[in-house]
């Protein structure tokens, strides 16, 4: 399991809700009977939440989901032990602990993550799937586009305009693009670009919508990875965790999601998935 460490706990501490009072997680903390994993709320957080207790469950790890208060609800949990494990993205959990970081290629956002944490949290190996920012053109602007990629877009930019999902911040993405690709959207106008995140990618749109590559990393990488408490999930559960960060990717947590926001069960969901990888 690889371990990232910082110490800018002034950092965290600047992210987490008031009222915590445990000092930095001690030595020799040992793993508890129940490994309560952390859901934030959002239907993404909730699927993942519901696959790495499933997962958790399968090696042999009594576990719980636990509802908190979005990420600053997660890291008070961390930071008093009540809870084991938070699923999360990289560039999200980064800009919570360093907003100043200018990293956005996926392995510049992890060593920026690295030293961010403070050394009683962990992280391990990031997985396939990811929930950045994702840019696509109608089928007609695409076909007429000689690569599918944000560079081949970058001269018609000023000539399209753009609808960027809420869920998405629009500031940064705008930015990034104007920065890196030298695209800058038209205020008004027939709406052919669409920037959502990537687990609202679902298959219809995909079908009709051409997805374009990222081919100069000028957004920032956001890849799904566990957030744990150090001596809380211990090597004997590298296993479960390798399934996930192996197995699932961009495209399965998008179906997955879908169907939790289509009123299905999140852990029945979570555990069809989980029925057809081998652990």
């Amino acid at each position: 399991m690889r371990v990232c460490r910082s110490a800018a706990v002034a950092l965290l501490a600047a992210s987490m809700m008031a009222g915590c009072s445990a000092p930095a997680g001690p030595e020799g903390t040992t793993r508890p009977q129940l490994l309560v994993v952390a859901d934030t709320g959002t239907p993404v957080q909730t699927v993942l939440a519901h696959l790495y207790s499933g997962a958790l469950s399968r090696g042999g790890a009594t576990t719980r989901v636990d509802t908190v208060d979005g990420l600053p609800g997660a890291l008070t949990g961390l930071d008093d032990a009540s809870v084991a494990l938070v699923p999360t993205f990289t560039g999200s959990l980064l800009a919570q602990l360093d907003p100043s970081s200018g990293a956005r290629a996926p392995e510049d956002v992890y060593v920026d993550l690295a030293r961010a944490l403070p050394e009683w949290l962990a992280v391990t190996d990031q997985g396939l799937a990811e929930n950045g920012p994702t840019v696509s053109v109608t089928a007609a602007a695409g076909a007429a586009l000689p690569e599918a990629t944000l560079s081949a877009l970058s001269p018609q930019c000023s000539r399209l305009a753009a609808a960027i999902d809420p869920g998405v911040d629009a500031g940064a993405v705008t930015q990034a693009l104007a920065e890196s690709y030298d695209c800058v959207f038209a205020a008004a106008g027939s709406t052919d670009v669409t920037v959502v995140r990537a687990s609202d990618r679902v298959a219809e749109v995909d079908a009709t919508d051409v997805v374009l590559a990222d081919d100069r990393d000028g957004l920032t990488a956001d890849v799904l990875v566990p957030l744990v408490r150090k001596g809380t999930v211990d090597e004997s559960l590298d296993r479960p965790l390798q399934v996930v960060a192996g197995e699932l990717t961009t495209a399965d947590l998008a179906e997955l999601v879908e169907r939790v926001r289509g009123g299905e069960d999140p852990g029945a969901v979570a555990e069809s998935w989980l029925g057809m990888q081998s652990f």
